[in-house]
Order: structure tokens, then C-alpha cells, then sequence
């Protein structure tokens, strides 16, 4: 077999068994690495560990190897040689290929132990690869929407953690931003699961007039017009 690159995943991830019938949580679907194996006896996902699965079965504390580049059809023996490798080092593995590369997930605590038994074997390792979620438009707008049903609870949230009369005082939407983003812990776990943090902070800065209407908005410009000068006819007195 000839020498392999492999990535690291950044995070670490978890194998679930669900019934065949059973719905996906939409929050999969921003996350940026996840597999999706269904048969008519179940359900399978491998998932970062943060994202809430409501699963008969899971098994957390796996970490995911990329193997670098595009893996033609005509290539054998790649996954055979690799978990062969593995296999005499003792470790076990769960295997997914997609349609460019396999990925090779090994439990976190042994992944030390697996890099060095692939280096000796002569792969090499690239930097582990850092994960950014980029929701797509319509994950968004579910998001939105999500955030619709909970404004006055939002509302109370932000009276209680940051009070109107501090919003009022910020002049510019990143310091409202810093503001809002401090309060996102404090969000029903069920809400924080379900919606990111940077998505929080947008909908409640485009929206702050209608989630506190007529205790603070868009910061207020000061008058700068000069007093108008009285007439002289004004001036003497009535």
C-alpha cells in the first residue's frame, strides 16, 4: 500500500443507533462532518458529541482520521491496509467511506497509540483539522423561526441579565453583540442545542426594537444643530 496523509477531525464525535422510523434532529445538518447509514433494522449516526440525539444506543468518545486526497475506485486494499495496521497495534475501528475518502474513527483515548502505529508503518499526519459550522439558508431560517416562539423569553432574559437601560447606552451593534452574547448561556438548554450562538446574536441585535419596543433600539444621534438665534424683533421683550 502506498504511504497515506491522514487529517485528524477537530472535536470528538459519537456512533448512535436509532429506529429505522425515527426523525433526524435538524441540527445535524449544520454540524460540518456527520454520517447518515439507514437499513430496515436501524438507523445509524455518527455526530459530533455536542449535537442532542435522542438515541436507543450511542457509543461517545470517538475521534475521526481523514484519509488526504481523492481515493479512485480502481485503488485497492486501502481501508484493508489500514485497518490491518491498526489491527496489530491492538485498536479497533469504525469505518465510513464516502464517495472521495474513508474515514477512519478511533476511540479519542487511543489516538495517540494509532498515529504512531501509522507513522511507523510510514503514513504521514497533517494538522489536525479544525471544524466550522457554515448553516445553510434554510438551516437558518429554522433557526429564525425557533427564535420567533421564544421572544418573550428573550425578552425576559435581557431584562433580567443585561436591562434595558445598559442596552440603550451602547452606540454600535458589535459592543450591543458582546452584550447579547454574554446573556446566550442562560437560554433554555433545548434552545442553546438547537440554535448557535452567533445566529442568537444576530436575530436579537436585527430585532432588538421589537423584542424591548420602547425601552431601547438603534442607538440615538445626538443633535448637533446649533440653537436657532432669536430675531432682534423677538429679543426686546414682549
Amino acid at each position: 500500500m502506498k504511504p497515506l496523509k491522514f487529517y485528524v477531525l477537530e472535536g470528538s464525535f459519537s456512533i448512535h443507533r436509532l429506529k429505522p422510523g425515527d426523525s433526524i434532529p435538524k441540527a445535524l445538518f449544520a454540524s460540518p462532518f456527520y454520517a447518515i447509514t439507514k437499513s430496515e433494522n436501524e438507523l445509524s449516526i455518527v455526530a459530533a458529541e455536542q449535537i442532542a440525539i435522542n438515541s436507543e444506543k450511542s457509543e461517545p468518545g470517538w475521534s475521526a482520521l481523514r484519509v488526504d486526497g481523492t481515493l479512485d475506485f480502481s485503488e485497492t486494499g486501502i481501508l484493508a491496509g489500514i485497518s490491518s495496521v491498526l489491527a496489530k497495534a491492538g485498536l479497533s475501528i469504525f469505518a465510513i467511506s464516502t464517495f472521495d475518502t474513508d474515514y477512519i474513527l478511533i476511540k479519542s483515548e487511543q489516538l495517540k497509540k494509532a498515529k504512531a502505529a501509522l507513522t511507523e508503518a510510514g503514513h504521514k499526519f497533517g494538522r489536525t483539522q479544525k471544524q466550522e459550522e457554515k448553516p445553510a439558508s434554510w438551516a437558518v431560517s429554522a433557526y429564525r423561526d425557533v427564535l420567533e416562539r421564544q421572544i418573550p423569553a428573550i425578552r425576559c432574559l435581557l431584562t433580567e441579565r443585561i436591562g434595558p437601560a445598559t442596552l440603550s447606552t451602547l452606540r454600535d451593534k458589535n459592543t450591543i453583540g458582546l452584550a447579547v452574547g454574554s446573556a446566550y448561556e442562560f437560554l433554555p438548554a433545548a434552545v442553546r442545542i438547537v440554535v448557535p450562538r452567533p445566529i442568537f446574536v444576530d436575530f436579537v441585535v436585527e430585532n432588538l426594537d421589537r423584542i424591548l419596543p420602547g425601552e431601547t433600539g438603534k442607538p440615538k444621534q445626538q443633535n448637533t444643530k446649533a440653537p436657532k438665534a432669536k430675531s432682534a424683533k423677538e429679543s426686546k421683550g414682549k
